[in-house]
């Protein structure tokens, strides 16, 4: 009986030795790659690692905070990253100015490399495809 109650005891811990490094993960992962799995599984895990106990054990709890901070500033830059442009866009003419020239000079590459590719505009090309009744996609 004994020897059952200490695998659970030694699960537990790995577990919640596996939520801390999940933690850690998420928190390092934040700028190079998507943390938002690595913050979920570092809180499932410890949660997990609880088992029928009534408290966390201390690597859990660290797992927990950690992995819960990590997601916390990803939702807060991925917030940033999409809010930020569009409050300048809509409040920088300056900004604005330089978008509306970056989307124009990008169009005119694209209609540059079709033209290489196919040999004809863009426009000329979906009007013999509207009036031949293809599909274009």
């Amino acid at each position: 009986m004994e020897t059952q109650y200490n695998n659970k005891e030694a699960a537990a811990d790995r577990l919640a030795t596996a939520s801390m490094i999940m933690g850690i993960i998420s928190l390092v992962s934040i700028l190079c790659c998507c943390p938002f799995a690595f913050s979920a599984i570092g809180i499932v895990l410890a949660l997990i690692s609880k088992g029928a106990e009534s408290a966390l054990r201390p690597r859990a709890k660290t797992g927990l905070i950690l992995s819960i901070t990590g997601l916390v500033v990803s939702v807060v830059l991925m917030a940033a990253t999409i809010v930020f442009p569009i409050v300048m866009y809509k409040t920088n003419p300056e900004f604005r100015k330089n978008m509306n020239n970056a989307m124009v000079e990008s169009l005119e590459q694209d209609e540059q490399l079709f033209r290489q590719l196919y040999g004809d505009d863009v426009y000329e090309q979906m009007k013999e495809m509207f009036t031949n009744g293809e599909m274009p996609f």
